[in-house]
């Protein structure tokens, strides 16, 4: 293939192999189906079907879980006749009034903050592609929730709680709060998002509609 770009067209029709870097000529590729660099064998194109539906369902679940996972006992634990029930933002509160400030901060924003604006910005996004909506901010938006996506901790504050279970289990009764189970819901569907967003789809609607209204 000649590499010799003409004109602006010409980058547009080429794509970089994520592995080796190889400019490959884009071509159309069905969903289901998937393209494969002919120098390392890696996948460069993988289109999902009906992602913008699917995304939007998991993410309006998400939506609806998110205010329960965090406001709501995730456990409830009882220690020499002490009752007491531990939701994530009463987690944060007492790691602010313990005085560790920046820790609390970081709890804050990776695991309630991180994961509501992932939800905000995508679904702003899928919304204005599903009802064929633009505005100019609809780019920032995307590119948002794309930044975003590195900040949010679910998993590992999911582990953290395991481990917390496991260490207190002998000492103390606890029982799993309507908090846990949305918490658990909260992050399989951020892990649903995820597998079924097509961003290169995304980009490709924001784009043509785009072209739509400066038209």
């Amino acid at each position: 293939m000649d590499l010799t770009l003409k004109n602006e067209a010409d980058i547009l029709h080429l794509t970089a192999c994520h592995a080796c870097d190889l400019l490959i000529e884009k071509q159309h590729i069905l969903p289901g189906s998937k393209a494969e660099c002919p120098r390392c064998g890696s996948t460069i194109c993988e289109p999902k079907s009906d992602t913008v539906s699917k995304t939007l369902a998991v993410v309006i679940t998400g939506l609806f879980l998110w205010w329960p996972a965090n406001f709501s006992p995730i456990l409830t634990m009882t220690i020499l006749g002490n009752t007491s029930n531990n939701t994530l933002m009463g987690g944060v509160l007492d790691l602010y009034r313990g005085g560790f400030y920046w820790v609390s901060l970081v709890v804050f924003v990776c695991s309630m903050l991180a994961p509501f604006a992932k939800i905000f910005f995508l679904l702003s996004v899928l919304l204005h592609i599903k009802f064929n909506r633009y505005t100019r901010f609809l780019p920032a938006l995307f590119r948002f929730y794309e930044y975003m996506d590195s900040w949010g901790i679910l998993e590992v504050y999911m582990i953290a709680i395991l481990v917390s279970v496991i260490k207190l289990v002998d000492i103390a009764a606890i029982h799993a709060g309507l908090g846990l189970f949305c918490f658990i819901g909260l992050l399989l569907a951020s892990i649903l998002a995820t597998l079924n967003l097509d961003k290169e789809q995304i980009w490709e609607h924001i784009e043509q509609k785009c072209k739509q209204k400066n038209s």
